[in-house]
């Protein structure tokens, strides 16, 4: 009976010191923890009174620009500026591929439709006198099949330069298709040189076959062990098969993880191979079509007569041109049909003569493969890239201009729009030279939201300003009551908004737990040092201003002591 109430007395006195050792290291862990946690300094959400500066930030401009453009359509060989870049009057902006001129075609072709309708017009307006009658005929004749021979080699000659530019598709396809099979050819290779993916398939079969078998030996080994002890025979032997046992094992699980890794290594080589056979079927494909399309451009340029006939027509029309005037100095008497005909054939000859003019302009101007900088200033835009392919007067760049004034450009809400006007003064916030000034030159919509904001245009003056500096701006002092009021370092910012972040508490029967929430806001008003703000905050509340680490809604944290 003794016995039995010390036996309680002893389990009564451990549990209490269980329990108290218990709640003494809860306590200290928690203490530990809390050290652990991100330090953060609070301050109280007021209602009080802002001045109602809007402020803003932008990057310094030229007040005006030049647009950057090439005469014909070419194809963009380099690029050799990039925004932000400053040029000088003559600096090579962009170089381009030596081709064919859409522009000089199209100018080429009305030449071609001038000529060949004035050559018509000859037919049409072909005086009829009997004793010429056999010779003029015989040229109409002649022009006239020169006519036709033209046409129908012109009609050769588009059928050729479009099978041309199919040929040059398809080729740059091949390229492509056989920088594809290369590409996956060479992953094939190193797959198979990192070894073959089925063959290590089945050996990681076999090792976890091998592996769950002496699993079971090693168990049944360590069986006998026990039995072995329990009996009290000698366990030596079975203590060294037991670690022969495992040490296999440990072996065989390295022969399991090695082989694994390989496997995982090689599963898309099978993906790779599928690839390789579609991507050599295309390119064979594509191959079979490129010899296609050159043997077809083959057959068109050994047909294709076009300069051979322009100039048999030309000749042509000079023939019968010769009689026609021929004719006409015999003639005593001009009739007003005749001389509105002889006017007609001569502003006909002057439209040719101008835009045989213009061929020639855009001939010469076709040598030219580079445009280069017409004035000084900087780069704000850079419109195309290597390979595209311009046309004519396209802006393929935009240069701000030097000496022209600057501007700075700021996105504000219509709401803040409202507290501003045009001439006002600005201050800019930082910088610390005194001959830098700011004045609202402007108000519009922004494109881009007009129902939301408003683009505010600053123009800046002063000795410390340069194209590409960031400025910050406050305009406007008129002070309006709210009912929330926050420091201004407790505003935060991200792509979803505006937001700051709120203390919450949460008593415990260690002590006080604090986490953070987030609560997004729109800032109505700021001053020097406060923000007047709407949403999720209100009065007595306390927004955090500072911490240790970066916080993220939901995190416990301990304030600054």
């Amino acid at each position: 009976m003794e016995k039995e109430t010390n036996r309680k007395h002893i389990v009564k006195k451990a549990a209490v010191i269980f329990l108290v050792a218990m709640l003494i290291l809860t306590f200290f862990s928690n203490t530990i923890m809390n050290y652990s946690l991100p330090e953060v300094a609070t301050e109280p959400v007021t209602t009080g009174t802002v001045s109602n500066k809007v402020r803003g930030q932008g990057t310094v401009e030229t007040n005006s620009d030049l647009d950057v453009t090439v005469s014909g359509a070419r194809v963009v060989k380099e690029v050799k500026v990039e925004v932000g870049d400053e040029v000088k009057k003559g600096d090579v902006l962009f170089t381009f591929e030596e081709g064919e001129n859409t522009e000089l075609d199209e100018a080429q072709n009305a030449l071609d439709d001038l000529e060949l309708n004035y050559a018509k017009s000859l037919l049409k307006n072909a005086p009829d006198y009997t004793e010429d009658n056999i010779s003029i005929k015989d040229a109409k004749e002649d022009l006239q099949n020169a006519i036709d021979a033209q046409e129908t080699a012109a009609k050769n000659d588009k059928t050729l330069k479009a099978a041309k530019k199919e040929a040059a598709e398809i080729k740059k396809k091949v390229a492509a298709a056989q920088a594809k099979v290369d590409s996956l050819q060479e992953q094939s290779d190193a797959y198979s040189a990192a070894g073959d993916y089925d063959a290590i398939n089945d050996q990681l079969k076999a090792d976890n076959e091998s592996l769950a078998a002496m699993k079971v030996q090693l168990s049944d080994l360590k069986e006998d062990l026990k039995k072995a002890q329990d009996a009290g025979d000698d366990t030596t032997d079975l203590n060294r098969q037991i670690r022969d046992k495992e040490t296999d094992i440990a072996n065989k699980q390295d022969d399991i993880s090695s082989g694994t890794k390989k496997l995982e290594a090689l599963k898309p080589s099978k993906q790779v191979k599928s690839d390789l056979a579609s991507a050599t079927k295309t390119l064979t494909s594509l191959q079979k079509q490129q010899e296609e399309k050159e043997a077809k451009v083959t057959e068109l340029s050994a047909a294709s007569t076009l300069a051979d006939a322009k100039a048999a027509v030309k000749e042509k029309r000079k023939a019968l041109a010769s009689l026609i005037r021929g004719l006409d100095t015999k003639k005593k008497e001009d009739s007003l049909n005749a001389q509105s005909e002889a006017l007609d054939n001569e502003a006909a000859q002057k439209s040719i003569e101008e835009q045989r003019d213009k061929v020639d302009k855009i001939k010469n101007s076709n040598d030219i493969t580079e445009v280069k900088a017409e004035e000084d200033g900087i780069v704000s835009e850079v419109n195309c890239k290597t390979g595209d392919s311009v046309t004519a007067d396209a802006p393929l760049a935009k240069i701000q201009l030097a000496d022209s004034g600057y501007v700075v450009k700021v996105t504000v809400t219509k709401a803040q729009s409202k507290l501003i006007r045009t001439g006002d003064e600005a201050t800019v916030e930082n910088v610390w030279d005194d001959s830098v000034t700011a004045t609202v030159k402007s108000i519009r919509a922004d494109t881009e939201n007009p129902n939301q904001n408003m683009i505010v245009t600053f123009e800046v003056k002063g000795d410390g300003v340069s194209v590409g500096q960031t400025l910050a701006f406050a305009v406007g002092n008129r002070s309006s009551q709210y009912d929330a009021v926050v420091p201004n370092n407790a505003v935060r910012e991200d792509s979803k908004g505006k937001f700051v972040l709120v203390l919450k508490v949460k008593g415990t029967p260690l002590g006080n737990r604090y986490t953070v929430k987030r609560a997004d806001v729109e800032v109505q008003a700021s001053d020097d040092t406060s923000s007047g703000v709407t949403g999720g905050v209100y009065e007595n509340d306390n927004v955090i201003t500072n911490s240790s680490k970066p916080l993220e809604e939901g995190m416990q944290v301990r304030l600054v002591e």
